[in-house]
C-alpha cells in the first residue's frame, strides 16, 4: 500500500486560524498522530485542533532537545513500534503548530519513515505562521516595498545571525529565548531598531506582546518571536 504523510499546519494557538483545509485532512486521515515534546505531556497543536473535532489519536514525541540521532532514534523506535498501526494505513496525518513548511517537526518524521517506508508519499498543509500573527495582533506590517525580510532562528550562531540582520531591513527571529544574554548585545551591533515586537505563545490564552525596548531584553520562554524592522511605524 502506498502511504502518504500529511504535514498539517494548524496556526500559532488561536483556534480560530485553523484553516478549513486542515481540519478537512485531519478528519479524513486514516491515522492522526499527536506530537508531544515528552512522553505524557501536553500537545499545543492538539489543543488547538481538538476543539474543532473528536477523533481517536496517536500520541507521538518528538524529543525537541538532544543532539540529532537521538532525536532521530527515538523516532525510528516509535515507528517500528507503530508498524502495526501505520502499516494498513494509506494517510497518516500530524498537526504541528503555525505553518508546515516552516521549522516543522513533521521534516524530522519524514525523513526518518522513508528509512521504513521508502515509497512514502510527503503532502504539506500550511498554516498561518508565528510572524504572521505577531505582526496581525500589533497592527504592523512585516515588510513593505523594496524591504527585504529574514526569518532567522535563534539557534543559530551568533555570527550567522549577526551577518544576516546586517543585510536585512526586516527579521522574524524564532526562539530568540536561545540567544539568552547575547540577544541586547546582537540588537546593538544590527541596530537600531526602532520597530520590535515579541510575541509569547502567540494565539494561546497566556498570550504576551511586548513593545520596543522590552522586547529586546533576554526571554526565557520557548514559544516566542522576535519581529524586528528598521523603519519605524510611519516612516
Amino acid at each position: 500500500m502506498k502511504r502518504t504523510l500529511i504535514g498539517i499546519g494548524v496556526g500559532p494557538g488561536d483556534p480560530d486560524l485553523v484553516t478549513v483545509g486542515a481540519i478537512k485532512a485531519l478528519k479524513e486521515a486514516d491515522v492522526a498522530l499527536l506530537p508531544l515534546a515528552k512522553e505524557g505531556g501536553s500537545s499545543v497543536a492538539g489543543s488547538i485542533v481538538k476543539s474543532h473535532l473528536d477523533r481517536d489519536w496517536t500520541s507521538f514525541v518528538f524529543p525537541m532537545k538532544g543532539r540529532e540521532e537521538e532525536r532521530d532514534g527515538v523516532i525510528l523506535d516509535q515507528l517500528e513500534r507503530l508498524r502495526p498501526l501505520w502499516e494498513g494505513a494509506a494517510t497518516i496525518a500530524l498537526p504541528v503548530i503555525g505553518d508546515s513548511t516552516l521549522y516543522a517537526t513533521v521534516a524530522w518524521l519524514f525523513m526518518q519513515w522513508r528509512k521504513l517506508d521508502p515509497c512514502m508519499e510527503l503532502r504539506l498543509i500550511p498554516g498561518i505562521s508565528a510572524h504572521s500573527l505577531a505582526a496581525a495582533r500589533t497592527g504592523s506590517f512585516l515588510a513593505m516595498g523594496e524591504e527585504r525580510l529574514s526569518i532567522l532562528p535563534g539557534t543559530a550562531p551568533y555570527s550567522d545571525l549577526r551577518d544576516s540582520l546586517h543585510a536585512s531591513d526586516c527579521a522574524a527571529i524564532y526562539k530568540p529565548s536561545a540567544l539568552g544574554e547575547d540577544l541586547p548585545r546582537l540588537m546593538e551591533e544590527t541596530g537600531p531598531w526602532p520597530s520590535a515586537v515579541r510575541i509569547t505563545k502567540a494565539g494561546l490564552p497566556e498570550e504576551r506582546i511586548e513593545v520596543g525596548e522590552n522586547a529586546l531584553t533576554p526571554c526565557e520562554d520557548y514559544l516566542s518571536i522576535l519581529i524586528l524592522r528598521r523603519q519605524g511605524e510611519g516612516e
